[in-house]
C-alpha cells in the first residue's frame, strides 16, 4: 500500500483550513473560467465556503456547488451564501451524485480521499463533461514529501497526549494564527496522505484524464507536505 486509511483520524473533524493560499487558489481557478459564460463548477472539500463564494461572486453566471463531509463547515458556508448561491452540500464526495461539471476544484483535498486510486480517478472523470477540468493542489511524490511522511509515521507512534507539544510549536511558529484553527489541524499531522506521482498520473490517464498543468505551489505551513498545482482535462469517456 502507498498509504494508510485516513478516515479514522477524520471522524468528527471539521477541517475548515487556514485562509493562507485560498485566495491564490481561487484566482487560479477563475483564470480557467471565462467571464459571462454559464458553467457548472464543483468544489470538493469546500470547508466554510470562501473559495466557492469567491468563484460565484466573480462568475455570477456559473452554477457553483461546494461539497464537504463536515456539517459544521456546511452550516457556516450556507450562512455566508446569498439566495442559496453557491449551493453547499454535506456529503462524502465519493458517494455523492451531483451530475456533471465543467470544472472540479479541490484545494489540498484529493490526496485525503479514502478510496483506491482507480476509484478516485473514475469518480472525477464521471463527474466531468468532455473537455472538463480538474484543478487541484496536491502533494507531489518527491523526496522531500517522502521524508515528510516518514516523520509522520514516527509521530503516529506517539500518544495523542503529545499533541500539546505540536500545538505549542505551532503557536510559536504562527503567533498570529487563531488557536482554534491550529487545534483543528492537529489530527492532520497523523494522516498519511497519498502522494501524487507516476502511479496517480497513470490511473488518471486510464480514466481519461490527461495532465495539462503541473506547477509549483506555495505552502503556507512547515508541517504541510510540499504541494503542486495540477490540472487534468477529461478527454474521453472512462
Amino acid at each position: 500500500m502507498d498509504r494508510e486509511p485516513v478516515a479514522p483520524y477524520l471522524v468528527g473533524g471539521a477541517f475548515a483550513g487556514l485562509e493562507d493560499g485560498a485566495a491564490l487558489f481561487a484566482e487560479r481557478v477563475l483564470a480557467l473560467l471565462p467571464l459571462g459564460v454559464e458553467r457548472r463548477v464543483l468544489e470538493i472539500g469546500s470547508g466554510t465556503g470562501d473559495v466557492a463564494l469567491r468563484l460565484q461572486t466573480e462568475r455570477p453566471k456559473a452554477c457553483v456547488v461546494g461539497v464537504d463531509f463536515a456539517m459544521t463547515n456546511v452550516v457556516a458556508a450556507r450562512a455566508k451564501a446569498s439566495a442559496r448561491r453557491p449551493a453547499f452540500v454535506c456529503a462524502d464526495y465519493l458517494a455523492w451524485q451531483g451530475g456533471r461539471f465543467d470544472l472540479i476544484a479541490a484545494d489540498s483535498v484529493l490526496h485525503l480521499l479514502d478510496a483506491p486510486l482507480p476509484q478516485v480517478a473514475a469518480k472525477l472523470a464521471a463527474d466531468l463533461v468532455p473537455g472538463g477540468l480538474v484543478v487541484a493542489t496536491v502533494p507531489d511524490a518527491g523526496i522531500v514529501n517522502r521524508l515528510h511522511l516518514l516523520l509522520r509515521r514516527f509521530w503516529r507512534l506517539t500518544p495523542a497526549s503529545s499533541d500539546h507539544m505540536a500545538l505549542a510549536l505551532g503557536t510559536f511558529l504562527y503567533p498570529g494564527a487563531p488557536q482554534a484553527a491550529l487545534t483543528d489541524r492537529l489530527p492532520y499531522l497523523r494522516l498519511l496522505p497519498r502522494l501524487f506521482g507516476a502511479a496517480v498520473h497513470r490511473a488518471f490517464a486510464d480514466a481519461g484524464l490527461t495532465l495539462d498543468c503541473n506547477e509549483r505551489w506555495p505552502s503556507p505551513s512547515l508541517v504541510k507536505p510540499r504541494h503542486r498545482l495540477m490540472v487534468w482535462r477529461r478527454v474521453r469517456d472512462s
